[in-house]
């Protein structure tokens, strides 16, 4: 999934931080601010790897992980990943990749619920919704 880099890169191989020290930069600050950080993959979108709406990926380590610790993990893997889904407009922390076990189960339940009614209708929430976001992240 293709992304702007916001922090700086540290190769440790540590999967949780992927090599980033937890300092974000002042382009990378902007960048997140206006969700600008997302824009590249749009190009995924093109591709056909990921759809617009969906459950957002998560690294492959981490999926491992919370395959292993949260029961029905891996039925949010049954649709093709989103570039905006259920959980990033409803979950009340800004989804992350460093999500410990108890928030992560919380994110689940939104996408199984997405997964358990998905259709156009609330496709299109979703979409609208998202779109109210970033423009009200435009409009600060």
């Amino acid at each position: 999934i293709l992304k702007f880099r916001t922090m700086l890169f540290n190769d440790n191989g540590d999967w949780q931080n992927k090599g980033l020290i937890n300092k974000v930069t002042k382009v990378g600050n902007f960048l997140r601010k206006t969700r600008l950080d997302e824009l590249p993959q749009l190009w995924n979108v093109l591709k056909g790897d990921i759809s617009l709406i969906g459950p957002r990926p998560e690294f492959p380590n981490a999926v491992k992980q919370y395959a292993e610790e949260i029961p029905y993990y891996n039925v949010r893997h049954l649709i093709k990943p989103g570039l905006s889904g259920w959980a990033q407009i409803y979950h009340d922390q800004h989804p992350h990749h460093q999500a410990d076990t108890l928030e992560t189960k919380n994110k689940l339940s939104y996408d199984l619920y997405y997964i358990k009614n998905r259709s156009f209708f609330l496709d299109l929430k979703i979409a609208l919704r998202t779109l109210n976001i970033l423009l009200s992240i435009a409009g600060r």
